[in-house]
């Protein structure tokens, strides 16, 4: 069990948070921001478990769009979980899309993410999709 001194403040975990989306659009997933047991579930992606594999979706998501680009219009945090609204810019067969993604994290004491989840507005998914 983490010692309470080790624990973050929600302040210091919307810094991290607020990091990890400028390194993402950058395509830099640090591993050791998530728990090795780690699971993201989302819009764009099925269920993925581990470290691992959570970081390579992670790594690969951008990769599928000519731009992919994340910035949060706000981060909350409390002890327990970081919420980020955010704009996001996809293009992608020449055709760009703008829309709301919101990302729900659950943390550990040490801020790394055990959980998230990544919803995209419907309107904008549909033409992500190509739908």
């Amino acid at each position: 069990m983490a010692d309470a001194r080790t624990k973050l403040t929600p302040q210091q975990k919307i810094e991290m948070a607020r990091k990890a989306l400028q390194d993402a659009n950058q395509g830099k997933v640090n591993p050791e921001g998530f728990a090795p047991d780690a699971v993201m579930r989302g819009s764009l992606a099925p269920e993925v478990r581990g470290r691992d594999a959570v970081v390579g979706a992670l790594k690969k998501a951008p990769t599928m769009f000519e731009e992919f680009r994340r910035e949060p219009h706000a981060i909350l945090a409390d002890n327990d979980h970081v919420v980020a609204l955010i704009n996001l810019k996809v293009k992608s067969r020449g055709r760009t899309v703008e829309g709301q993604q919101v990302l729900v994290v659950h943390t550990n004491d040490q801020g790394q993410i055990t959980e998230m989840w990544g919803m995209i507005e419907p309107e904008a998914l549909k033409r992500i999709q190509g739908s």
